[in-house]
């Protein structure tokens, strides 16, 4: 493993540079590589700061290494010392199920790890998914934890959001009344209560009672949405690496939903804890934190933040988590291959940009559109010079005002994102 300390070489010291920190204490940090230079060897270390809450969007074209990259920011906070690691806890939001090899070591790259004095390891990562699912994963031998959100935690508007129906048409005004009448009660309920009660109802037609129905069977079927449900408290922990694998929600509505409702759940939650905090700084000793920082990841991030309409998790990544997510403790990693495609507050906003390569004109051009002042060159020129080698990326710290090149470290875990090929070989 690379000393994270000061790397001695030849008699000289060369300085590890920490980006998104001001000041220069050397604890909690992520390594991520090391500088490139311009003969393509390596300088010195580069880490980003643990510490404190960060915005950081990774975008590369396909093929480059921004699931790589991200994954490698996932096992530093595991590395991290004890005192500081169960301070926090990781979130991962895996579309395309690529995050539950973090348990396996890196072998394909052995020889590539030994050039940076590392060897293959495992992380001890818990893989969440839709509990209809389980069986699924289990057959292929992959360990799973169930997760399922309760009916009774949507609103009917909800509900309504989710199903495409407006909430001023008789289906429309039927759920909200329904819903939010057995949302009153402060008891769990199931989609067969909530039919129930609508077939119960004497003031609407039967024909808006069996469209109701109908769309309550196929959110029943999304096995996303129970009474009693499973996993949703276990998913932020601390010192701990949850995965959160929807890639088998077909819907992409309902995959924001559900994304949506983890994010603001744990944000309303991190904002109760932030007084515990306070209250902690000050020297009451009876007061002790219960749910650690988050760090939440979030591939393919241009499904749920598009720079094009909405979805049902936009409000609360933007407002909440990006834009306000600093008070309470909250840091959120987006990754995406198509920076265009990405609502531009997420890029503006961000206090770290980690860019692999990339070549269509108006992904280079979203990113040229938050330029900073303090950069000589455009960011086009910049992406130039990283050339077709994959693991290299332009960073840009806004907390220092600063660009870089860097070369990303290799993963100490299997990389589940790799093309497979038609030899199907084993590794």
């Amino acid at each position: 493993m690379i000393n994270l300390k000061d790397d001695i070489q030849a008699g000289v010291v060369k300085k590890r540079y920490i980006l998104g920190r001001r000041n220069e204490n050397e604890d909690g940090v992520l390594d991520i590589g090391r500088y490139l230079a311009l003969d393509r060897s390596s300088g010195s270390h580069v880490a980003i700061d643990a510490l404190k809450p960060h915005a950081i969007l990774i975008c590369g074209k396909r093929g480059y290494g921004k699931s790589y990259t991200m994954a490698t920011l996932i096992e530093e906070i595991s590395l991290l010392p004890d005192n500081i690691r169960q301070n926090l806890s990781s979130l991962v939001i895996d579309t395309m199920g690529i995050f539950w090899t973090l348990d396996r070591g890196n072998d394909p790259q052995k020889e590539l790890l030994q050039e940076w004095n590392m060897e293959p390891a495992g992380f001890d990562a818990e893989v969440f998914v839709p509990a209809g699912h389980v069986d699924e994963y289990r057959e292929r031998h992959i360990e799973v934890t169930p997760f399922s959100i309760p009916v009774a935690q949507l609103h009917g508007y909800d509900w309504c959001e989710l199903f495409s129906i407006k909430t001023t048409s008789p289906l429309g005004v039927l759920l909200v009344r329904i819903i939010e009448e057995m949302r009153e009660s402060n008891e769990s309920f199931s989609f067969e209560d909530i039919s129930s009660r609508i077939n119960a109802d004497d003031r609407s037609d039967d024909v808006t009672k069996m469209a109701a129905e109908n769309y309550l069977r196929t959110a029943a079927s999304w096995s996303v949405f129970e009474k009693d449900a499973c996993g949703i408290s276990e998913l932020i922990r601390k010192g701990r690496t949850s995965v959160l694998d929807v890639s088998s929600i077909e819907d992409k509505v309902v995959r924001s939903a559900v994304v949506g409702i983890i994010a603001r759940d744990t944000y309303n939650r991190r904002l109760k804890e932030r007084r515990s905090y306070e209250r902690m700084a000050m020297g009451d000793e009876d007061i002790e934190q219960k749910m650690p920082m988050v760090w939440m990841f979030i591939d393919e991030a241009h499904l749920f933040v598009p720079s094009q309409g909405e979805t049902l998790a936009s409000d609360v990544l933007i407002n909440e988590w990006v834009r306000q997510g600093r008070q309470p403790g909250l840091s959120i990693i987006f990754a995406t291959q198509r920076p265009a495609a990405l609502h531009p507050d997420i890029i503006s906003q961000s206090d770290i940009v980690i860019c692999h390569r990339l070549t269509a004109r108006d992904d280079i051009e979203a990113l040229e559109a938050i330029r900073p002042t303090y950069m000589k060159e455009n960011i086009g020129d910049a992406i130039r010079k990283m050339g077709l080698e994959r693991g290299i990326a332009f960073v840009v710290d806004d907390t220092s005002e600063s660009t870089h090149l860097v070369k990303v470290r290799p993963r100490y875990s299997w990389h589940g994102g790799n093309e497979p090929s038609a030899l199907n070989e084993r590794r």
